[in-house]
This record gives structure tokens, sequence and C-alpha cells, in this order.
């Protein structure tokens, strides 16, 4: 059973526990949650103008790549974003010595089929673990303006303990992140990047959509088989999601079970800690690799 909690009254550890054991957490707005998406909107107002969820229709795909691309960067890599989400984690008191966490995205997902690739890419139906994230790692997901049921994203709870075939055996992050990740702005079609993903029919079947207002954000385990639902909505939607480890979790081998994962290699080296934005001992990452793999 796959269990929704809102605004739990838990600490860090009881949450981490729930959500390696596949249910969900909801928090409304908070203080941190909302400065965060304050900054995201008025970077987003900045590139898109005053409507940026409907800017699509007044360019063409190649004008909307040109804006998106340096967009997603720049926050990406912003010092500011970093703070945020470290204010984040301390609200929700998150341990700062024993939580590290990697740079934050800005999702942008068009409606309509507009831009499905690239900048843009609609996610088919996967579990982050597919693209190496370790099964101990856990997804915070919020979105910047309020979402509906056409343009959030598809969660399939009847996975959490049941296998899919799937092509993770072919992903490789070392590869991604020198090729993948550099081909991002020339898929503008179709998008011929080695995504992980599912190599039979995913069941719909309890497919839950967690609709969202601007400020609230859901967490949930990075083994969850998860994808973007087809954006019908007539709004491009935006996004941000950021991932977090414990190192005790790591070290004490306390994550989600892998139960279809075959990927190559792990995102771990790209997390950074709460103090100083140190990045994670090898040590600790060997030692965790050697668990499970």
């Amino acid at each position: 059973m796959n269990i929704i909690r809102f605004n739990p009254k838990i600490n860090d550890g009881q949450r981490r526990q729930l959500l390696f054991e596949g249910n969900f957490v909801v928090y409304g707005k908070s203080t941190a949650l909302t400065k965060l998406v304050e900054y995201t909107n008025s970077l987003v107002r900045s590139v898109f103008g005053d409507e940026p969820e409907t800017a699509q229709y007044r360019m063409t795909v190649k004008e909307f790549i040109e804006l998106a691309s340096p967009l997603k960067s720049k926050f990406t890599n912003s010092n500011i974003t970093k703070e945020l989400i470290k204010e984040i984690l301390n609200e929700f008191q998150c341990d700062p010595e024993k939580t590290y966490f990697d740079v934050p995205r800005l999702r942008i997902v068009t409606s309509d089929n507009f831009l499905t690739s690239g900048v843009g890419y609609a996610y088919k139906a996967h579990r982050d673990t597919w693209y190496s994230s370790p099964e101990a790692q856990l997804n915070w997901w919020l979105p910047v303006y309020d979402l509906s049921p056409e343009n959030t994203m598809s969660i399939y709870p009847e996975y959490w303990a049941k296998t899919i075939r799937n092509s993770s055996a072919d992903f490789n992050y070392e590869e991604w992140c020198l090729i993948g990740r550099v081909m991002a702005t020339s898929q503008t079609e179709t998008d011929s990047r080695k995504h992980p993903i599912p190599l039979e029919e995913v069941s719909n079947i309890g497919e839950t959509r967690y609709v969202l207002t601007s400020g609230e954000v859901m967490l949930f385990s990075a083994a969850h088989l998860h994808a973007t639902a087809p954006n019908t909505s007539g709004k491009t939607r935006f996004s941000i999601d950021f991932r977090t480890v414990n190192l005790d979790d790591l070290q004490e081998k306390k994550s989600a079970k892998n139960i279809d994962n075959a990927a190559i290699g792990t995102t771990l080296h790209d997390f950074i800690g709460m103090v100083n934005y140190e990045k994670m001992d090898m040590d600790v990452i060997s030692r965790y690799l050697g668990e499970f793999v």
C-alpha cells in the first residue's frame, strides 16, 4: 500500500523511512518554498514575459529553445538557487552535516506537443534510478504555477514492488554527462538521446496525478515509476525538482529496494553538502556502490 501523508508532523528520519517504503509526502506552502518559487518566477518572467505559461503560442519552437536553454542553465547554476534550496532543507529540519543535494532543475513542459524533446523533453515512464540515481535518493518536486490534471506528473504506484522490463542496462551516466546533456538543445522534433525506457507497455491501473498549487511540494522515492503526463492544458508547465540523500542512509544501507535497475555509474558524485557545498567523500560513494552493485 502506498500512503499519502499531508503536512505530517514527523522528523526527517521518519520522513525518509516513509518514503523508502513507497509512500508520498506533500507539504503546503512555507516561507522557504515561497522564496524559491518567487525567485524562479522572476527568472521565468524576465525571459518569457508576464504570461510565461502561454509564451509558446507567441514564438516558434526554435525561438522557444533559444530562450529556455539558457534559462534552465542559469537556474541550475545560480548560487542564489543553491542558497534557497539550503533554506528549504533547513526549514524541513534536514541535518546540514549529513544531507546532500544535487543541483536543482527547472523543468519546462509545453502544451499540445509544441516541444517534447531536448530542453522540453516529455519523460517516458521511468524510475530515476534508471538514470543512475541511488536507491537512497529522495525527490522533491514543486510547481512554479498552479497545476491541473492535464499538466502535472503521472506516478504509477502499482510498480513500486513490480518489475518492468526496461533499457536501464544500456544507460551509462558518464556517457550521458558527456553526450546526452550536451545534445539537449539540438533535439527539436524527436529526442535521439539514450534515455532508459520501459520495454513493455505500462499499465495505467492506479496511475496517480498530484495537482499541486504554486509553492506546494511533493516528496517521493527515486525508485517510483513516474512520467511526464501528456500536457493538454493549453499552458506550459514550469516546475522545480531537486534530490537529496542522507549520509546515514548511505552508510547504513537504508533505501528503497532495487527491483529492476541495471544502470551504469552513479549520480552521487554530483551531490553537494549543505554546509559548504562540498562534494561527497569518495569512500562513502565507493562503499555504497559496493553494497548495491
